[in-house]
């Protein structure tokens, strides 16, 4: 926190002095938008300590039925090595902005960028844990006869809606291509950076339903919320 509010500051500071950045910072702003995410992300992890487990008996009373036909393809699949590629990627991503770092102009503008995608890793993991404790949406594997019991009896299994690991990696891969492109309005690269950028979070989304842990509509939703917290917060700077 202590070097996300000296960003701030320097970047307010000197925000006349690099006139050339395509953002324009404001202290009290951007000081709203991170302490209201904190704020937010803090009801949602209060909310979390109190998410009661499932029970064996509870498991069992699920009726598959229930579920939309469109978001059935996930019940019958459980993958561990789905699970732990789609977290590989997650990672993988919460560091992709840092290749942006290879180009002299933004380089340049590091506090100013960091700031940006500070903000929208922030307002992207409140939006997605308050949701998920608000909706309490049971993951696609606690149907799956198939899939071990242990898992099924934590708390997280009431966590499907909407997928975190498709909406932070689709924010920092939709992040990164929009300011890449903020600064390279004319490059004929375009439409790769865009293009990977949607590929990336899309393959995560993929091994999630795989793994088993999320259905179809958590998946696009989380795309949704990803992409547009990653375009729209670098577009309202």
């Amino acid at each position: 926190m202590k070097n996300l509010l000296f960003f701030l500051t320097f970047s307010f500071l000197s925000g006349n002095i690099l006139a050339q950045s395509p953002y324009q910072l404001h202290l009290g702003r951007e000081a709203g938008w991170v302490g209201g995410s904190v704020a937010v992300t803090g009801v949602a992890y209060l909310l979390k300590s109190r998410t009661p487990a499932f029970t064996p008996v509870q498991i069992g009373a699920l009726d598959a039925s229930r579920v939309p036909r469109f978001d059935r393809y996930a019940l019958h699949h459980y993958s561990g090595s789905a699970q732990h590629g789609s977290d590989l990627v997650l990672y993988g991503s919460l560091i992709l902005p840092a290749v942006l770092l290879a180009d002299r102009h933004i380089r340049r503008d590091a506090p100013e960028v960091a700031v940006v995608i500070g903000e929208v890793f922030a307002v992207n993991l409140a939006l997605t844990t308050l949701t998920k404790e608000l909706v309490h949406r049971t993951r696609p594997f606690a149907y799956n006869p198939n899939a071990p019991l242990e898992p099924k009896l934590e708390a997280d299994t009431r966590r499907s809606f909407f997928s975190g690991h498709t909406s932070n990696t689709a924010a920092m891969s939709f992040a990164t291509a929009k300011i890449w492109t903020d600064y390279h309005p004319d490059s004929r690269w375009k439409p790769v950076v865009w293009m990977a950028a949607a590929v990336i979070p899309a393959t995560v989304g993929y091994l999630r339903m795989r793994g088993g842990k999320h259905y179809l509509s958590d998946v696009v939703v989380g795309m949704v919320v990803g992409a547009a917290t990653g375009i729209l917060i670098p577009h309202w700077h």
